[in-house]
């Protein structure tokens, strides 16, 4: 399948800042596509606040309190041959907060998420260690391959950085 056919888009849901610009988010996410390990047939992300996300995480995980992403796959992930087709609840108030932390914008956070979450339809886990490590060594080479570069990798400040003399 032509990634270019792909469909992608990210919704406002509850809680989600209005100043975020979801077009270009998918935009920006259709063209991460082409770098991802399995075809990517559809991408519909819902961006959320904390409040709505705890209860999703409770809803779907069984699990309190608020997270980064959710990944709903709609097709067989054991089957390779599969295009990958997926629904993502992210949080934007932990993308804000993280985002802060890291010293970059609040959108490629949101990108990382997007990002995570297809990869778990694409068969990743992150559920041991060596997992996490694989999965997060993967969104950074799709980020990168895509010019954005790592975001996860980047360790959160613990003081503002002052600028170069």
């Amino acid at each position: 399948m032509n990634q270019a056919l792909a469909s992608v888009h990210f919704h406002a849901g509850a809680g989600c800042p209005s100043e975020l610009d979801r077009s270009r988010l998918a935009r920006e996410f259709a063209a991460l596509l082409a770098h991802f390990p399995r075809t990517v047939a559809r991408v519909d992300a819902q961006l959320v606040g904390d409040e709505a996300m705890d209860a999703a995480h409770r809803r779907y995980s069984n699990i309190a309190g608020t997270t980064d992403v959710l990944s709903f796959p709609a097709h067989n992930q054991l089957d390779p041959s599969a295009s990958v087709e997926v629904d993502l609840i992210i949080c934007t108030e932990v993308a804000a907060r993280e985002a802060a932390a890291r010293g970059h914008a609040i959108e490629r956070e949101i990108l990382l998420y997007a990002v995570h979450g297809t990869l778990h339809a694409c068969g990743y886990r992150d559920d041991t260690e060596p997992a996490a490590a694989a999965i997060h060594a993967e969104e950074d080479r799709v980020l990168t391959a895509a010019g954005i570069g790592s975001v996860y990798a980047v360790p959160p400040r613990e003081t503002p950085r002052e600028p170069p003399l």
